[in-house]
């Protein structure tokens, strides 16, 4: 086998290669040609193991973030109730409290400065009320409290008694929500299928994880079986 020689393989080293290289790999013939370059054999395999590799690290990250999600779920899908429901049993209080800056801050005293100041802070209040921050700052409070129900009461689905309370901190615009509910049990279909779903999901990830898993054992055992250059053909290959 010379420099630029691009003989073809003998039969029992193609049938000795295509039986260890993955079906979408094989070829009817091989040439010594398919074992030089930077695009090789041996190098377009090493390129597919670092391809899957990283797809591997990237999914397992995700499946990682999903499990992470559980809790979350199943929080938001708590019902909330500002009465108190048939049919459930009763768990305890639940509270928590966040301060959370609205916009610009207030005089404190609306008539402090006349009626100009009084003018000026009715429209910042209807700034506020049109402002996403106060919107955000609830919705963030609230699933505080739903998370907090669920690690203290983990079969908690419903919240009853559900309230919220808002109070300016001095002058500065800072606000601080305190919310508080009473954690129950009862029948919440909707928070059961949005965890099922969840989990059913995390088993097909966890499935498609270990394919590539295995996929990726695969690739480095044939790595370690096959020519890295037409040198070896007959070393590795047979006659």
């Amino acid at each position: 086998m010379g420099i630029f020689s691009n003989d073809e393989l003998t039969r029992e080293q193609i049938d000795n290669l295509n039986e260890m290289l993955p079906e979408k790999m094989r070829k009817q013939v091989w040439h010594e040609s398919d074992f030089k370059g930077e695009s090789n054999l041996f190098n377009r395999l090493d390129e597919s193991f670092r391809i899957n590799s990283r797809a591997y690290s990237q999914e397992f990250e995700k499946l990682k973030a999903k499990k992470d999600s559980l809790p979350t779920i199943a929080a938001m899908n708590i019902k909330i109730f500002n009465t108190v429901p048939n049919d459930s049993e009763h768990l305890g209080m639940i509270d928590v409290g966040i301060t959370s800056k609205f916009g610009a801050s207030s005089t404190g005293d609306r008539f402090a400065n006349g009626f100009v100041g009084y003018a000026i802070e009715a429209v910042i209040d209807d700034a506020w009320a049109k402002n996403d921050l106060q919107d955000n700052a609830v919705s963030n409070a609230k699933l505080k409290l739903l998370e907090k129900a669920r690690f203290i009461y983990p079969t908690c689905n419903m919240i009853f008694n559900y309230d919220v309370d808002f109070r300016e901190i001095g002058s500065s615009g800072n606000v601080f929500i305190y919310i508080r509910g009473t954690a129950a049990i009862g029948k919440n279909t909707i928070l059961d299928n949005a965890v099922n779903k969840a989990k059913k999901e995390i088993e097909e990830m966890e499935k498609g994880l270990q394919n590539k898993k295995e996929n990726i054992e695969y690739l480095q055992t044939v790595k370690g079986k096959i020519p890295k250059d037409s040198k070896e053909i007959k070393r590795y290959l047979g006659n």
